[in-house]
């Protein structure tokens, strides 16, 4: 870290200090305030950017950079684009980072945005830090992010610290996903500035985006070699020595000791995790992550890392304790067990939603529940779901059970042998008249499942000869009660 760096560390750590008091500090005058705010807002403070706007607004109320700041986090930060652009039209002085807020506020589309940004750049020049970043920033969300990197020479002469601008360009590309022009900047970044582990850290993950592991572990080796203790430069180094298969046990002895030595930084902690379940040592990856979650009981990315080890028994266990501990609500719980649903996680989701339902005796999705259970053919808890709970609804309406869910109860419960059970079912959703259904959606669904149903009339009737899985309509997605971290294991 350079002097400066240093200076403006020290400045926000004194400022934060004093404002933890209640009191708006003010014995630092406007420079400082300024570059208070800039390092909260590198650090993703935002209690000590909105402390130094109260601040600015006190004692600095005609500052511009001040204002700028104030009107970018109005923007940012909090979405109130009026305001921002109240103070945007209202200030004294003309400039970049001005024009550029009225720009993202207003959201030009196509050539009406791209003159707008050239009439930027013709009028402006030398662009510091916090321009550069709004810079790239704008450039992106108008959409102009391809005519940014066409002419990245001509802006680049323009900033007054290149490396921010390769620095933050790099980001940006990486987030649009293109990793080789990513590549190329940081490429050159680490030529500008060779002594900065961060840049060559970054320029090896971007090579593992693009599989080049050889020209990954080159690069991860060269910040090793500048920062020798920093956590995710040694975990990084790990994961491409254990991905290579080099030295494994390499990778193994820098994850162990880096875990050892600082176990809140929880990326490492999951990438050894990982690591020893990629290896068969699953019994050894869920120990540690239960570990880590006995002294952090609401983090939920260790929950997550464990219900990936695949076992259901453990999933329960562990999101029986979790759940007092999650802060979450009925409809937070099930939206995190829809993610897993959306991303074909079926056990992950169905262990969600059945550690609400033993728990809280409800569940506010048994359309997700029973299909995640049915694609994992686990027919008896659906069976057991059917007896011990819906059977004991007293309004069945209330339960939102859709057409193709009455479906996948019928497939489950002849499955589990309880064909009596079944028939009835079926008879049910026979007799149901597809005109009084209102929703369109819900009534191809029962033109479907009656189809399906009357297709299958031989193995509701006992007929032992028939196959079910002819008729199943989800067996080819379904898979084994056993799953592997994935979810996706084919049967």
């Amino acid at each position: 870290m350079d002097q400066e760096q240093k200076r403006r560390e020290n400045l926000y750590r004194k400022f934060r200090e004093l404002a933890s008091s209640g009191e708006i500090p003010s014995n630092f005058d406007e420079n400082d305030l300024v570059d208070i705010y800039d390092y909260a807002n590198d650090s993703y403070d935002e209690a000590v950017q909105l402390q130094v706007i109260f601040a600015a607004v006190r004692y600095f109320p005609d500052s511009d950079e001040l204002m700028q700041r104030r009107a970018y986090f109005l923007l940012e930060n909090l979405s109130m684009s009026d305001s921002a652009i109240s103070i945007a039209e209202s200030h004294r002085n003309t400039g970049t980072l001005w024009d550029l807020l009225v720009l993202r506020v207003k959201r030009p589309v196509g050539q009406d945005a791209a003159d707008a940004m050239s009439d930027i750049l013709n009028r402006y020049g030398d662009y510091d830090d916090e321009t550069i970043i709004q810079l790239v920033t704008t450039f992106s969300e108008l959409g102009l992010l391809d005519w940014l990197k066409e002419h990245k020479n001509l802006i680049q002469q323009r900033c007054m610290y290149k490396d921010t601008f390769l620095y933050e360009l790099a980001q940006e590309v990486e987030e649009q996903g293109d990793y080789h022009f990513a590549i190329k900047l940081l490429d050159e970044l680490t030529g500008m500035e060779p002594f900065n582990s961060t840049y060559w850290h970054m320029l090896s993950q971007e090579y593992l985006n693009v599989d080049d592991y050889e020209n990954a572990l080159g690069s991860i080796e060269y910040a090793v070699a500048l920062n020798p203790d920093s956590a995710s430069i040694l975990t990084t180094k790990a994961q491409i020595l254990f991905d290579m298969k080099k030295d494994t046990q390499e990778a193994y002895r820098m994850m162990r000791e880096v875990v050892a030595r600082d176990n809140e930084y929880t990326p490492s902690l999951f990438t050894l995790s990982a690591m020893l379940a990629i290896d068969g040592s699953e019994e050894e990856s869920a120990s540690l992550l239960e570990k880590y979650l006995a002294e952090h009981p609401a983090e939920r990315e260790a929950v997550e890392h464990i219900l990936k080890l695949g076992d259901s028994l453990r999933n329960l266990r562990v999101l029986r304790q979790y759940l007092p501990n999650s802060g979450m609500n009925s409809d937070e719980w099930t939206a995190w067990a829809r993610g897993f649903y959306e991303r074909g996680q079926w056990q992950s989701a169905a262990d969600i939603l059945l550690t609400w339902l033993y728990v809280k005796g409800m569940s506010d999705d048994w359309n997700i529940l029973v299909e995640s259970l049915y694609r994992q053919k686990r027919v008896g808890e659906i069976a057991q779901l059917y007896r011990e709970y819906l059977l004991k609804i007293d309004d069945p309406q209330s339960t939102n059970i859709s057409f193709m869910t009455y479906l996948l109860l019928i497939l489950a419960l002849l499955r589990a042998g309880q064909q009596g059970v079944a028939q009835n079912m079926a008879g049910y959703l026979l007799s149901v008249n597809v005109n009084i259904v209102d929703s369109l959606e819900q009534r191809m669904q029962l033109i479907g499942a009656q189809s399906i149903i009357r297709s299958m009339q031989d193995v509701l009737l006992g007929d032992e000869h028939v196959d079910i899985d002819s008729i199943d309509p989800f067996i080819t997605s379904a898979v084994d009660g056993k799953t592997s971290g994935n979810d996706t294991v084919p049967e």
